[in-house]
């Protein structure tokens, strides 16, 4: 059984040769700082403890402490698990420092003591002890300047030891002739162990640490990045901004095109600024032409109605002055007819017919009285009287009917006379009726016919009504122009359609080559990582299985090769140890000839083919790569060319879709012109029409009205002439009919006197009696006739007034009134008709005027609206500064001046807006430039940009920008690589990380599965311990994971850019990880110790806890218990005692002692145990007892007392050694 046997010690801190037995249990006792713990710490150092650590700091360094001279030494004597007896010398120089041999022999004083010749015992120098054992035909090892080889080579760890190499092998060589155990086993970690177990303090500390440094050990690396903080921060931002680059780059081709459509917009501007600011004058000059027309035009007005005014107020006062002429001669008719009706209604006409008759009413008064007398006198002589009465009665009838028929023939000749007048008159009445009629006719007519004229020619306007020839003209210009403009556009769009296909072509080529390009890469990156493994399998890490099979196991290709996995080749934690061989695998026999060998598992020579030919590939994948990079530049180049010119093309289609549109607009608006002027004409027309159906209506009633007006004017004025004549011929009639009938009453008068003479005569001569009655008659009729005359010659004036009415008023003046009057009403009609004519006329040539005012006002209005929109065009086109150069080349602009309006707005809105977009887009791509840059990038933007000044373009930006982006492009690939030192980095980070992870779940497993029942304790139903990686508390350690797995895709995908989640991921991990942070192994790993005690469960983290859960004792058992797990795990099949420094082990109470004592025999383990009471009952469990003096600095062995105890130990040991001698 491998043990450690013995120490000796010579010329160290404790004087000349000390030899310390520890092929049992041995104990130390002496008073404090005696020097107890200082021997104990000399058992880790065996085991490979680092001799610094083993040396409390206050004290010298292990060196000059133990192995202060050149002869110092010390030599641990053990047993091999084979059984051969070796040693393993320490010695010390102040060049080398602590130094390794190992001696293939037991100890013997002879080798490194000699006396000299004065008895004394010294030391041989080093030197001299090799030439002392070479004597003595001992064959020493090479000097072992290393801690570590010491370790590898006394624990049998070859997979720490340095691959292939000369000195690896050597190393090996020295492992398999002086490791404790045999060379199918080994050790590892056993001295943090025992350092653990010897600890003072700090257990469960202890222990974490024993467990980090075992995993250190194994392997487990350290996880530690070259990541800092502000590089990765920096880099992120560079990358952020680098990933926009394709983003940044469409921008800048968008802000390109809209400073292209700027650029033509305002290309246009300059067309139309001169055009315009033409417009604008000529606008101005035609309203003032038109204003100077208005004015004249107003001139004409004012004129027209001025002479309107005098011609009207002419003619009204030539109509009041007939008016007033007519209403003086109707007053005057009026007041003869009045004065001729006074005279009708009263007796004028019988007066003058009593007038006529007055001779007659004489000579028959006459003739009366002497009637009379004669009656009264009674002659004789009455015959005589009576014939002399009827000659007088007969001569003055005679004369009477002489007169009168002279008088009526006068009449008569006077009645045909006025009856020829009155013809006369009549005739040249309806003369001057007809000649009126025919003058009122002409003139109406005349009227009539003019607006007849007007009536057909309106009318034939409104039937052959239609488009000017200029309008036709001009309309055919604007199809013209719509239909070339719509030719443009249709082959620009063809053009377009030929462009974006090949854009879209080139775009799927550049899908194409993209994809090829990430395949490459993929194909690169799975190449170089095969290449990788091949490398690690090539060169192996030390510890791993293959690194292990390699230097042991030969033909191991073969044999395990054939059936393990891949993953177990390169594990670190397996623990390989050659057993017996055999062709078994774990008990069952392969035919391995029928199985190939896994390109893993193959041997180095082969591996090495391998890997030149998987080098070459690589060179081709990363050729093929340089290739399809190349392929897609070029094919990017003609994406950005036809980007280009599809973006020029679209630009052109736009700018001629405008033109259709405007083409459009234009024939539209000369459409709905021509259409509004047609219609104004249409309407002009049948306004005219209508106004000359109203006149020719108007003047046809006024006609009508008139020749009626004069008919009946005529009529009646002929009526009245006609009374009037008759009334002339009438008074004609009746004086020839009065003197008709005054002859008549006068011949019956006569005739009656003469038959009252007769009848008178006959009376007289019958009696000579005159009647009274007769007489009374005749006085009577004498009365009357007196009366008569007397009335009538009373009333001549009378008479004589209304003869001269009648004769000069009547007869003579009325005739001439009522012809005034006719004339009159003849003068008013034609006046009124005049007046109406020139009101008419008047009121034509006013409307026409106004007319023509009205249109040169809308006129006027309109080029004032023109105006008022050309004057703040002009002034927003005056104010715009734009590169004439722009202007160069192009078409002049078409359409008509509410086109250039329309275009102008348009511009001007489309420039506003262009160029608030292109200030939007250009402070972006600004912004998004200068986001995440770094300071030199914005510097040299902020330079480049502040040389333009305050007063450039815009536009003036985008060549600055477009180099700035170029500087991007180029140093993209460098950011690249630097982010896959970062990722790489990261994610070998992540990966230590995982293995650290998976270690400890194993480790604890295996810990857990070591823990047994050896030391029961009381109270204790249940234990067993845990090691648990604190990992996964770490704050970074999921974004850390994802950013891993984020790494991996992007890598895996072949893309040349990381997504934005694995920046974000990369940004979570770096805000979260800091610099200055440490990740030791034992900072990822908590132990701790799971216990049911009465029924409780109890968790144990820290040494507080287990203090807390039991008494100081008990807890320490409690430890001790799971210290027995680390020991089994840790020694595994090996057949090797262990040695435990158990400080103070006297503080325990017996029974618990001895039941320590009892698992650590079960367990192959020694106590070297330590306590100041050299009389307690625990020394007796002891095989070994050294008591040093403090004073002389001397170990000496001492015996306990024998006791009950000693008796029970030395039993047990009885039966071991019985048990022993039977196996």
């Amino acid at each position: 059984m491998a043990s450690l046997r013995r120490i000796i010690l010579i010329n160290t801190h404790l004087p000349g040769v000390v030899e310390l037995s520890l092929d049992g249990h041995t104990n130390i006792c002496g008073t404090n700082a005696s020097g107890k713990t200082t021997l104990q710490r000399l058992v880790p150092v065996f085991y490979g403890e680092l001799p610094s650590r083993v040396v409390p700091k206050t004290r010298s360094k292990f060196g000059d402490f133990y192995l202060p001279k050149s002869n110092s030494y010390l030599v641990y004597e053990y047993q091999r698990e084979e059984g051969e007896l070796c040693q393993a010398v320490l010695t010390h120089s102040a060049k080398d420092g602590v130094q390794y041999r190992f001696v293939d022999a037991p100890y013997d004083k002879a080798q490194l003591l000699y006396q000299e010749s004065n008895g004394k015992v010294k030391a041989f120098e080093p030197d001299q002890w090799l030439t002392q054992l070479s004597t003595l035909a001992i064959k020493p090892s090479r000097k072992i300047n290393s801690t570590s080889e010491f370790r590898a080579i006394i624990q049998n760890d070859v997979s720490s030891l340095r691959g292939n190499t000369q000195d690896g092998i050597k190393l090996r060589q020295l492992a398999a002739r002086y490791s404790l155990v045999a060379p199918r086993h080994k050790v590892r970690h056993l001295e943090k162990l025992v350092s653990a177990v010897h600890a003072k303090e700090g257990k469960m500390d202890t222990l974490k640490t024993m467990l980090a440094a075992i995993f250190e050990e194994d392997g487990l690396v350290q996880p530690t990045t070259r990541v800092k903080n502000t590089k990765a921060r920096e880099w992120i931002k560079q990358m952020r901004q680098s990933m926009r680059l394709s983003n940044l780059e469409a921008q800048h081709d968008n802000v390109e095109q809209i400073a292209t459509s700027l650029n033509a917009i305002e290309a246009q501007l300059l067309q139309l600024t001169p055009l315009l600011a033409q417009d604008l004058e000529q606008g101005k000059t035609q309203r003032a032409d038109f204003q100077a027309s208005d004015k004249t035009l107003r001139e004409q007005l004012t004129t027209l109605k001025n002479n309107f005014n005098e011609q009207e107020a002419t003619l009204n006062s030539e109509l009041s002055k007939a008016n007033a002429e007519l209403k003086t001669t109707e007053q005057q008719l009026d007041e003869l007819q009045n004065t001729y009706d006074t005279y009708q209604n009263g007796d004028i006409e019988q007066l003058a017919l009593d007038n006529d008759a007055l001779p007659l009413w004489i000579e028959e008064l006459n003739e009366q009285q002497s009637h009379y007398r004669i009656l009264l006198e009674q002659y004789g002589d009455l015959e005589q009287q009576l014939n002399q009465q009827k000659l007088t009665l007969n001569e003055s009838l005679e004369r009477l009917t002489v007169k009168n028929r002279k008088q009526i023939r006068e009449i008569e000749g006077q009645r045909e006379d006025k009856r020829q007048q009155q013809s006369d008159k009549k005739d040249e009445l309806s003369d001057q009726y007809l000649n009126r009629k025919e003058q009122l006719t002409q003139d109406f007519d005349s009227q009539i016919a003019g607006f007849k004229h007007q009536q057909i020619e309106r009318q034939a306007q409104i039937d052959n009504m239609g488009p000017t020839a200029q309008e036709q003209e001009d309309l055919s210009l604007s199809d013209k122009r719509l239909e070339l403009a719509q030719d443009n556009w249709r082959q620009t769009s063809v053009l377009l359609s030929k462009t974006e296909r090949e854009h879209q072509q080139a775009r799927n080529s550049q899908h194409q080559a993209q994809t090829a390009l990430e395949q490459a890469r993929t194909n690169v990156h799975q190449l170089q990582k095969k290449l990788r493994l091949l490398e690690q399998q090539i060169s192996p890490d030390q510890g791993s299985l293959r690194h292990y099979l390699r230097a042991n196991v030969d033909g191991w290709e073969n044999s395990i090769g054939k059936v393990i996995n891949q993953e177990l080749l390169e594990r670190l934690d397996l623990h390989p140890q050659v057993g017996d061989k055999h062709s078994e695998l774990y008990g069952v026999a392969l035919k391995l000839s029928e199985i190939d060998a896994p390109s893993y598992a193959q041997d180095e020579a082969a591996l090495r083919i391998n890997k030149e030919e998987l080098a070459r590939k690589v060179s081709q994948a990363m050729t093929t790569q340089a290739d399809c990079e190349t392929a897609l530049t070029q094919v990017h180049s003609l994406v950005k060319e036809l980007s280009d010119d599809v973006a020029k093309v679209k630009q052109t289609q736009s700018e001629q879709a405008n033109e259709v549109n405007f083409a459009k607009e234009s024939k539209q608006r000369l459409i709905q012109a021509n259409k509004e002027s047609l219609t104004a004409r249409r309407k002009a027309a049948s306004s005219g029409l209508d106004e000359a159906n109203i006149q020719i209506a108007q003047l046809s009633e006024q006609k009508r009205e008139s020749l009626a007006t004069l008919k009946d004017d005529h009529q009646s004025q002929l009526l009245e002439f006609k009374a009037d004549w008759q009334q002339e011929i009438d008074v004609f009639s009746a004086q020839i009919q009065e003197l008709e009938s005054q002859v008549d009453h006068k011949r019956q008068t006569n005739k009656a006197q003469i038959k009252q003479l007769e009848d008178a005569f006959k009376l007289e001569l019958a009696d000579k009696d005159i009647d009274p009655k007769t007489l009374e008659s005749l006085k009577q009729r004498i009365k009357q006739l007196e009366g008569d005359i007397s009335r009538v010659r009373s009333r001549q004036d009378e008479l004589r007034e209304y003869r001269n009415f009648i004769n000069v008023l009547w007869q003579k003046s009325r005739p001439q009134y009522l012809e005034q009057e006719a004339t009159l009403k003849a003068l008013i009609q034609s006046l009124t008709t005049k007046l109406n004519q020139q009101k008419t006329q008047f009121k034509q040539a006013r409307q026409k005027l106004e007319d023509e005012r009205d249109e040169l006002q809308v006129k006027i209005s309109s080029l004032s609206k023109l105006i008022e929109q050309l004057i703040p065009l002009n002034s927003k086109l005056a104010q715009l500064v734009i590169d004439p150069n722009l202007a160069k080349d192009l078409a002049p602009v078409q359409g008509d001046q509410d086109e250039r309006i329309t275009r102008t707005t348009h511009g001007l809105e489309q420039r506003s807006k262009t160029e608030n977009s292109l200030k939007d887009k250009i402070y972006t791509l600004e912004a998004e430039l200068s986001q995440d840059a770094q300071k030199q990038f914005l510097d040299l933007m902020t330079s480049e940009l502040s040389r333009l000044g305050d007063e450039s373009d815009l536009r003036d930006r985008l060549p600055i920008f477009n180099d700035l982006l170029r500087i991007l492009s180029d140093q993209q690939r460098q950011i690249l690589e630097q982010g896959e030192t970062i990722g790489g980095d990261l994610h070998k980070f992540f990966t230590v990380f995982s293995d650290i992870n998976r270690r400890i779940s194993g480790q604890s497993k295996r810990l857990t599965a070591a823990v047994s029942d050896d030391l029961t304790l009381d109270g204790i139903n249940r234990s067993e311990v845990k090691i648990i990686s604190t990992v996964d508390e770490l704050n970074f350690w999921q974004p850390l994971k994802r950013f891993s797995s984020l790494y991996e895709q992007w890598k895996d995908t072949g893309k040349e850019l990381p997504s934005d989640d694995y920046i974000n991921a990369l940004s979570d991990v770096v805000d979260l990880l800091r610099a200055d942070s440490s990740y030791s192994i034992e900072s990822l790993l908590r132990l701790e110790l799971h216990l049911n005690e009465g029924g409780n469960d109890l968790v144990i983290k820290n040494d507080r806890q287990l203090l807390e859960s039991s008494s100081h004792g008990m807890a320490y058992l409690i430890l001790c218990k799971f210290l027995l797990a680390f020991t089994r795990l840790l020694r595994g099949d090996a057949d090797i005692t262990v040695n435990w420094p158990i400080d103070e082990i006297g503080t325990l109470a017996y029974h618990n002692v001895e039941k320590l004592f009892n698992a650590c025999d079960s367990n192959n383990i020694c106590i070297v145990g330590a306590f100041p009471n050299p009389e307690s009952d625990v020394l007796t469990l002891f095989k070994h007892r050294y008591l040093i003096d403090k004073q002389y600095k001397r170990l000496q062995r001492i015996e306990p007392k024998v006791n009950r105890i000693e008796a029970k130990i030395a039993q047990q040991l009885q039966r071991q050694n019985a048990n022993q001698g039977a196996i």
